[in-house]
C-alpha cells in the first residue's frame, strides 16, 4: 500500500504542478508564531513539541480510522497518498533547480561543488527525507519531518536546540541511505576507493553529510561527464539532477523488496 502511495503522490507531483496554496505551510507558521507568542507551556522545548505533535497525532489517528473503517483500505490510500503529496516539494526538484543562480565570487570548481551540493541538499528536503519517513511511520511521519523542515526555515531556532537536533536525528539515517543508493545508482568501485578515507575517521559516524556531498560531487564531476564539460553549468546540473533521480529509483526498488517481503 505505501508503494502505491508514493507511486501516486509522486506522479500526481512530478505531471501536475502544485498550486501556490499546497507549496505553502503558512498555516504552520502562524500556528507557530501564535503558541510562541503565548507560552502558555514552560519550558519553551515543551511548547515547541506539543505544538509539534498535535497535527502529527492528528494524521495518525485520522490514517488509522481510515485503514479499520474500510475492509478494501482505498480510503486509505488515498489518505496517504494526498498526504504525502502534500509533503513532496514545495515543488519538482526541476523547477527549483532552474531558479539556482551560481554565486560570483568563487572561481569554477568550486562554483560547480557547490551547484552539486545545493541541489543534493534540496533533494533531501523535496524527495527522500519526506519519502524515508512515510515508509517509516506512514502519513504521520513524512508530516512530521516536513513541519520541522519548515519550523528551522521560518524561526530563528539554532541547531543546538530541540528542533534542530530533531532536524539531524530525522536527517540522519536518511543521509546514509542516500549515500548508498549512489554508489548503487552510479560507479561503485571508483566512488567507494575515492571516499573512503571519512570512514576511516575515529568520527565516522558523523561525517554522513560530509560523505555524501564529496561522493555526489566525484560522481557527478568523475564518473558521469566527460572532463572537458566538468566546467558547464548546464551539463553539471542536469547531469546532477539525473544521478539523484537514479538514486530515487534505487529507493523505490527497496520499498518494493520490502513490500514483497512483508507479503511473503
Amino acid at each position: 500500500m505505501k508503494l502505491l502511495a508514493i507511486l501516486i503522490a509522486f506522479g500526481l507531483f512530478h505531471w501536475i504542478r502544485k498550486p501556490k496554496t499546497l507549496q505553502s505551510f503558512a498555516w504552520w507558521v502562524t500556528i507557530v508564531a501564535y503558541f510562541k507568542k503565548h507560552d502558555w507551556l514552560k519550558p519553551m522545548w515543551l511548547n515547541r513539541l506539543i505544538v509539534l505533535l498535535l497535527p502529527v497525532v492528528i494524521v495518525a489517528l485520522l490514517a488509522r480510522f481510515f485503514l479499520i473503517q474500510h475492509e478494501h483500505q482505498l480510503w486509505y490510500l488515498v489518505f496517504n497518498s494526498l498526504i504525502l503529496y502534500y509533503c513532496l516539494g514545495p515543488e519538482q526538484l526541476e523547477v527549483g533547480a532552474k531558479e539556482i543562480k551560481l554565486p560570483e565570487d568563487t572561481d569554477s570548481e568550486n562554483s560547480m561543488q557547490w551547484l552539486i551540493s545545493k541541489l543534493t541538499n534540496e533533494a533531501i528536503h523535496r524527495w527522500f527525507a519526506v519519502i524515508f519517513w512515510f515508509v517509516v511511520m506512514g502519513a504521520a511521519g513524512a508530516l512530521l519531518y516536513r513541519l520541522i523542515e519548515q519550523m528551522l526555515a521560518h524561526e530563528e531556532t539554532t541547531s543546538d536546540g530541540l528542533i534542530g537536533r530533531l532536524y539531524a536525528l530525522l536527517s540522519y539515517p536518511v543521509i546514509w541511505l542516500m549515500t548508498l543508493s549512489l554508489l548503487i545508482a552510479s560507479d561503485f568501485d571508483r566512488i567507494w576507493h575515492h571516499c573512503q578515507r571519512y570512514l576511516k575517521r575515529q568520527d565516522w559516524y558523523r561525517q554522513h553529510l560530509p560523505l555524501l556531498y564529496e561522493a555526489m560531487d566525484f560522481a557527478v564531476e568523475n564518473c558521469e561527464i566527460e572532463d572537458f564539460k566538468s566546467d558547464d553549468f548546464l551539463t553539471v546540473r542536469n547531469t546532477t539532477l539525473a544521478v539523484l533521480k537514479r538514486m530515487l529509483m534505487v529507493w523505490l526498488v527497496l520499498v518494493a523488496f520490502i513490500v514483497l517481503i512483508n507479503i511473503g
